[in-house]
């Protein structure tokens, strides 16, 4: 990968406990392939779990009443914790949950 020229690996538009779980994957992976100078981020969206049969753009998702920007925040702290260095938000995530963000890592 890095002879190829990548700099960072971003997980977007998907679930947080589903980039939780790619960036502990990620990580572990650059590690084994000795290329942990590529960063890792994720730009979670707001969407509710999707089944495993879904099909994309198959019709419009509510979004999460449970990841207000406090509740958010805490999901971009574990990434943080597990390696991520570049953070931000999709789908449904807003304004209010960017300005959490740069308050806290700003």
């Amino acid at each position: 990968m890095i002879e190829l020229g990548v700099e960072a690996i971003l997980f977007n538009c998907c679930q947080p406990e589903v980039i939780q779980q790619a960036l502990l994957v990620t990580q572990d992976t650059l590690k084994t392939h000795n290329a942990t100078n590529i960063r890792i981020g994720a730009y979670a969206n707001a969407f509710p779990p999707q089944p495993k049969d879904a099909t994309a753009n198959d019709g419009l998702d509510e979004i999460r009443q449970d990841l207000n920007p406090q509740q958010y925040l805490l999901w971009t702290e574990k990434w943080v914790e597990n390696g991520a260095t570049i953070i931000g938000g999709c789908c449904g995530i807003g304004p209010e949950h960017i300005q959490a963000l740069a308050e806290k890592f700003g």
